[in-house]
């Protein structure tokens, strides 16, 4: 379980991303780097106690060079699965909720080979499906409900005007926000 923050010392945040987050592209080079200096140092360790070398110079470079190359291709492989699994998938997910976001209800036509993003997309895609068949109906539910909280506020017997004042302000943005939903949805209809 990650610990939070409290609201106050969250970190600053540039696009919904956190000023203290990493690219998995460089996690995975961090790792992958700690990984072949470990492997390296454990592996020159055991041949320096078990068979010590006549020429240290050659033996070091004899043992540095493959071991960097074979972890560089490990990592390199491993880069190439992350980012056609992982990282793609991703970015092609966040390009379609940012139009989401601002009102294109498509589906995502993007299809891959990893399991666990087909799930991701297969929600997304209810998800606009939801969002596409929701419209005015429950925006005409919703606007009846504030119409009777209109009425019920209205008949309260609230002595106290500055208290009541508020609340019918605030009923009233949001009829007008309901409303202008409905007109959007029936001219996006046309």
């Amino acid at each position: 379980m990650m610990p939070t923050l409290p609201s106050s010392q969250s970190p600053c945040t540039v696009g919904g991303v956190s000023a203290t987050s990493r690219s998995l592209s460089e996690i995975l080079f961090t790792r992958a780097a700690i990984a072949v200096g470990g492997g390296l140092l454990t592996y020159a360790g055991f041949e320096l106690i078990f068979d010590p070398p006549n020429d240290l110079l050659n033996f070091m470079t004899h043992h540095f060079a493959h071991v960097v190359i074979v972890g560089f291709a490990v990592w390199f492989v491993c880069w190439l699965a992350l980012c056609e699994n992982v990282l793609h998938p991703v970015h092609a997910i966040a390009r379609h909720l940012s139009r989401i976001r601002k009102g294109r209800f498509e589906k995502l036509a993007y299809r891959s080979a990893n399991a666990e993003m087909e799930i991701i997309i297969d929600g997304i895609n209810q998800l606009v499906e939801r969002l596409q068949t929701g419209g005015s109906d429950d925006l005409t539910a919703a606007l009846t409900a504030v119409q009777e909280l209109r009425v019920r506020l209205g008949g309260l017997a609230v002595t106290d005007a500055e208290r009541k004042v508020p609340v019918m302000r605030s009923l009233t943005r949001l009829e007008s926000s309901l409303l202008n939903l409905m007109c959007h949805a029936d001219t996006s209809k046309v």
